[in-house]
């Protein structure tokens, strides 16, 4: 019987909303080349994967952060499966720019938020963090408690775990780069080749395939 994790990971690689490909990597926004992509978007037209992820964030939510208040997602991926995995808990919801909008009332907090109030981060997926922490950053000095983070996938990179201990936001995930790896092998997507350029990468990402 699969465990969450591998479950998961295999109905996010059943609607490709995570491709791996080794040999054609991926262009990321920060200029790592990757031979993995994870599109949180695809979720959103697949009812069934979709409702499973809202249904296990929710729980998982609520195991690690009963005292939670409010629930923020990180702009902009986040903010579906944030405002679905509120509505489930009937809490209020906010999202959060990780970088100050230079029109409108130029918010970085969209919606309505006390200090003081106990909230946790929704994201969809955690490579760096470098976004996550600058939302929770945000939340911060708006005078609110963060109790911690609650995201879909996690590369699992060697820096990244540190990085949030070090900035004192508890992590949880529904899948893992390991799951996912282990799911595709299992199923032929992926050869045993392919596994040891994919496990290389996740050690070495940020000068991975460079010359």
């Amino acid at each position: 019987m699969q465990n969450l994790t591998d479950f998961i990971a295999s109905g996010l690689l059943k609607i490709k909303a995570v491709k791996l490909q080794p040999k054609n990597p991926f262009a990321w926004v920060n200029g790592w080349t990757s031979p993995v992509y994870f599109d949180s978007r695809k979720l959103l037209s697949y009812p069934r994967v979709r409702n499973i992820i809202k249904v296990e964030m929710a729980r998982l939510l609520m195991e690690q952060f009963p005292q939670v208040d409010v629930v923020a997602s990180v702009a902009s991926n986040a903010i579906a499966m944030g405002a679905l995995v509120a509505d489930t808990l009937s809490l209020p919801f906010v999202y959060v720019h990780p970088e100050p909008k230079d029109h409108g009332f130029e918010n970085r907090i969209e919606g309505d938020l006390r200090p003081r109030q106990n909230v946790v981060v929704i994201e969809d997926q955690v490579s760096l963090g470098v976004n996550s922490l600058k939302v929770v950053d945000a939340l911060r000095k708006n005078g609110c408690q963060v109790l911690g983070l609650v995201t879909i996938f996690d590369y699992e990179l060697p820096q990244t775990n540190n990085t949030f201990a070090k900035d004192e936001v508890p992590i949880y995930t529904l899948s893992t780069f390991d799951a996912i790896i282990r799911h595709a092998l299992e199923i032929g997507y992926i050869s045993v080749e392919d596994e040891k350029i994919l496990l290389n990468w996740q050690q070495h990402p940020d000068h991975w395939g460079k010359k």
